[in-house]
């Protein structure tokens, strides 16, 4: 037997068909990871909205405790002298009708936090002195 006629029996490797297989199998879980990675960063970003809220509430409460009314946001430590201030995708905005009430709202900045885009997530949401929530599209007293 020559050493050529060797090779040939015995050699291995892979068909084009089973490489193609391996290509196609990579590319569809690719596409079903890039997908559920996507709507993650979504809610991981809805969340630090919704933390800065919850930090915005609690430190009018703090500030009510002690001094019986609620403070302008411009005093506000989590403000830092400003009246707006960017969490995120989310610009949180304070709005005090008088010293007995507020309301702090995250509003999205980019198209991924946007309602339209992502009915589920998206969209901006709200929080007042009596701790009711809300969001778009509204009416739901809590938030998504």
């Amino acid at each position: 037997m020559t050493m050529q006629g060797h090779l040939t029996r015995n050699q291995r490797g892979i068909t084009l068909i089973e490489l193609l297989t391996v290509v196609a199998i990579v590319g569809i879980l690719a596409a079903i990871s890039i997908v559920s990675y996507r709507s993650y960063m979504v809610r991981a970003r809805l969340q630090d909205a919704k933390v800065a809220l919850e930090t915005v509430r609690s430190e009018e409460e703090q500030y009510r405790s002690e001094f019986g009314l609620y403070c302008a946001p411009n005093t506000l430590n989590f403000f830092g002298g400003a009246a707006q201030v960017d969490v995120g995708d989310y610009r949180i905005l304070f709005t005090a009708q008088n010293q007995t009430s507020y309301t702090v709202q995250a509003n999205p900045q980019t198209v991924r936090q946007s309602f339209a885009r992502n009915p589920k997530y998206g969209g901006w949401i709200n929080i007042n002195q009596n701790g009711d929530r809300d969001h778009e599209p509204g009416g739901q007293s809590r938030w998504p």
